[in-house]
């Protein structure tokens, strides 16, 4: 994780962290905080003459969820990745290695507790950051005119948490993101597809 972007997830995850601190002093168990690992699952997109291949990649997830009523919580997540985003037109190769940040809030329904377990599913929206970093045509180190782009995204998935401690559980989850294909502006690189990121993930939640 390059060190300005890691500095800006470890500001964002103690903001949460102390959010839900204060306030589990006022209402325990409405509030919890998850950080989690991901695999990044790409789709191709093709469109005018142009395929683009995001590479498959790994992630951080971090996620703050207010419950509402015992089924019902808002979740606001903050997730980053990088990959490299390369479009084929004709012979030729151009790679951008990019750096992908998600922010999204979603709507989360929780259908039962059974003991220790706790599955729900989850709907929202939100944006993903697209910033390149170098650029490759005909994997030779090259310039490429593009620029930083940003993309609604639609989220939606599903997944259980399991208890193993009075205020710790370990989450395991599907995360689908749908969006627009980037094209940063280069020229020939607007696909006019839909792009998405399959997202596998486990990690640990803290409730407050």
């Amino acid at each position: 994780m390059p060190k300005r972007a890691g500095v800006k997830f470890f500001v964002f995850l103690f903001f949460i962290l102390a959010g839900a601190v204060t306030a589990s002093a006022q209402e325990d168990g409405r509030f919890d905080v998850s950080i989690g690992a991901a695999g990044v699952i790409t789709k191709q997109s093709t469109g005018n003459g142009t395929v683009l291949n995001p590479t498959n990649s790994g992630a951080v997830v971090a996620s703050f969820r207010y419950r509402f009523t015992p089924s019902s919580s808002l979740e606001f997540n903050y997730g980053h990745t990088r990959d490299s985003q390369i479009y084929t037109e004709g012979t030729n190769e151009f790679r951008i290695q990019t750096t992908i940040s998600e922010y999204t809030g979603a709507y989360v329904l929780n259908f039962f507790q059974h003991r220790k377990l706790e599955p729900f599913v989850f709907v929202g929206a939100g944006a993903l950051k697209f910033k390149p970093g170098n650029t490759y045509i005909d994997t030779l180190q090259l310039p490429v005119a593009v620029v930083n782009q940003t993309e609604l995204a639609f989220i939606y998935g599903g997944g259980a948490d399991y208890r193993v401690i009075p205020h710790v559980a370990i989450r395991l989850q599907y995360r689908g993101l749908a969006y627009k294909a980037p094209d940063f502006e280069g020229t020939g690189f607007l696909t006019g597809a839909k792009g998405h990121l399959a997202e596998p993930s486990i990690g640990v939640v803290f409730r407050f």
